[in-house]
């Protein structure tokens, strides 16, 4: 009777600390070839000019050609007024431009063509590139800390609902390793700086963007994840789930060692 207690208070514990499944997430674990058909991935708008490609598992973005987008597998969510909705990948970036594009962003209904919130900018500079977001189409800001080409970084973006219009806020981070946000320094924050907010900000889907090429930059992406929960988006400890699991199974095992 002792024991069968044990398991079960072992597996309760592990089980009330589960982390909440992101809303997205994808490593890009396909077969090299076309982005699009793969996973959800469908095309924005109507280019098929220079397809995106996946190689060796990550997604390639380059210049000049085809969008994708893939919508959030739950439906659309809503960023309520101070709350943060993240998005965090992998980068690998090899050339970037003076002038400044963005790759990534959401959009506000399943093939949408036209609203894009939260984008995420690169543009070169001496030394490397900056990272940069914008809330919507204007207001572009950098980042002053110099990142290397062809170094992977593991970034997430920040969307920070606040009450009204036209003033939500962004923040980037770069390889965070806290679990707990505040713990984490921010490569740069942002406020609002043009364009217009849809209101309420409603998230239906995640797009990748190919820019021209004077603009755009040349990168890979991988191991991408939209959640509104910020331990999903750091890769560097052990997921709460499997402490959690640890920590059940541990004490299992001391009350077993104990019926002995």
């Amino acid at each position: 009777m002792k024991t069968v207690l044990c398991c079960t208070c072992g597996l309760l514990l592990a089980a009330a600390n589960l982390q909440a499944t992101p809303l997205f997430s994808d490593s890009f674990s396909y077969p090299d070839g076309p982005l699009l058909g793969q996973g959800g991935w469908t095309i924005t708008g109507t280019s098929v000019v220079n397809p995106i490609q996946v190689a060796s598992g990550a997604v390639v973005l380059t210049t000049t050609g085809q969008d994708a987008y893939s919508a959030l597998p739950g439906g659309p969510v809503t960023i309520a007024d101070g709350t943060s909705l993240y998005m965090g990948l992998s980068i690998d970036v090899s050339a970037a431009q003076a002038t400044g594009d963005y790759f990534l962003h959401f959009s506000t209904s399943v093939g949408n063509t036209s609203i894009f919130p939260d984008r995420f900018y690169v543009k070169s500079t001496t030394g490397g590139y900056l990272l940069g977001w914008a809330g919507s189409s204007s207001g572009v800001a950098y980042g002053t800390t110099v990142l290397s080409l062809g170094t992977a970084y593991n970034i997430v973006t920040a969307y920070n609902g606040i009450a009204g219009l036209a003033n939500d806020t962004g923040a980037i981070y770069v390889n965070p390793t806290d679990p707990i946000l505040a713990n984490n320094t921010a490569y740069a924050t942002f406020a609002w700086g043009g364009g217009t907010e849809v209101s309420p900000d409603v998230i239906a889907e995640v797009n990748f963007r190919q820019g021209t090429a004077t603009s755009a930059p040349t990168l890979t992406a991988d191991n991408l994840v939209v959640s509104q929960t910020w331990s999903d988006m750091v890769q560097a400890v052990p997921e709460p789930t499997s402490l959690s699991l640890l920590g059940g199974f541990g004490l299992l095992a001391w009350f077993l060692r104990r019926r002995k």
